[in-house]
């Protein structure tokens, strides 16, 4: 017999080859496409937490009865949403740090802001900035709660 068959072996070789490439790519892509979600995820995540913030920090101010119980309204309604309790020593300092932002959010909210008044977005940022050089995290990601999935019994 003559070596008819070394083209064919040749050609699925080849083949091969094309095929373990295209397997490659695509799972090079996959991965790629998989970091890039999960970080669309973590910036979605993380804006939504700073709204609810934002939310629930303008509410409470908007509730206070009197002008001057509007922030620590506020710092309470926060400390709440973080299950803060009694709040730490740690944790009364990331509130006083986060003070500056409440009050210019009240002072944004009674119209009494002058135009050097420092704009609750900015200390807002200005806090999280903090927060992430003080503690290498997200602040938001103390919204993060772990939520066991428990059994679904039905008597």
């Amino acid at each position: 017999m003559t070596d008819g068959s070394s083209p064919s072996l040749a050609l699925i070789a080849d083949f091969e080859q094309a095929a373990e490439a295209a397997r490659e790519a695509e799972e090079i892509c996959r991965r790629e496409a998989a970091m890039r979600i999960a970080a669309l995820a973590e910036v979605r995540a993380t804006a939504f937490r700073r709204l609810n913030l934002v939310r629930s920090a303008a509410k409470a101010i908007a509730e206070a009865e009197e002008p001057e119980s509007a922030v620590p309204r506020a710092r309470f309604v926060i400390a709440q949403m973080l299950g803060w309790e009694e709040a730490s020593a740690r944790q009364e300092d990331v509130l006083d740090r986060l003070t500056p932002f409440l009050t210019a959010l009240a002072t944004e909210a009674s119209r009494t802001a002058s135009p050097a008044t420092e704009s609750a977005e900015k200390a807002l940022r200005s806090f999280e900035d903090w927060y992430r050089a003080e503690t290498g995290s997200d602040f938001y990601a103390l919204f993060e709660r772990y939520i066991p999935e428990t059994p679904r019994v039905d008597f």
